[in-house]
């Protein structure tokens, strides 16, 4: 498939049907990959993620990247900007590294950043949003150095392993991103 945006390390592509596999699907069963985000509650199964792709593809209110590898072509994991209002120009940012081999390398800073800057550039956006829950350190980190600002919370709002986290939401305007 055709690159759409290219980094250093990874492309973004359109995602496909083509890409609910097997691989994709144990990204969202598995506990430590999920940990920390919106997923992950409830097992999913392979019709039940092509549907999700499905919903996705041709949605004006949202697009969702493949992230891969540049030199290998894998896929590793995904990125969205959804629930976009174009009124006020605002959409919200979600991501997944999926592949474990590619955490703590600095992908989802690069990711991030060539999401948003299309965000905001191609699209048209003021201002980026995102909500990460407290138990998920290393994404509010991330958020963090790209220049995203805490903007409230909801307290105890997410019961995960037995205790209840806090839901963080985080915004970013084209002057703050770095």
């Amino acid at each position: 498939m055709s690159q759409f945006i290219s980094g250093q390390r990874i492309y973004l592509r359109a995602i496909s049907a083509d890409d609910a596999t097997g691989e994709y699907l144990s990204w969202l069963n598995d506990e430590e990959t999920t940990k920390g985000l919106a997923s992950g509650l409830f097992p999913s199964t392979l019709d039940e993620l092509k549907q999700f792709i499905n919903g996705v593809v041709g949605n004006k209110n949202a697009v969702m990247f493949a992230i891969c590898d540049i030199t290998n072509h894998l896929h590793i994991g995904n990125i969205k900007l959804d629930k976009f209002d174009w009124v006020s120009r605002t959409c919200e940012l979600g991501l997944l590294i999926g592949n474990k081999n590619y955490w703590g390398k600095g992908i989802g800073y690069e990711v991030c950043k060539l999401t948003i800057e299309y965000a905001f550039s191609d699209l048209n956006m003021r201002k980026v949003l995102l909500a990460v829950y407290e138990n998920n350190p290393a994404a509010i980190s991330l958020y963090t150095k790209l220049g995203f600002i805490q903007e409230g919370s909801l307290r105890q709002q997410i019961f995960e392993g037995g205790s209840y986290y806090d839901k963080i939401y985080m915004g970013l305007f084209k002057e703050e991103l770095r």
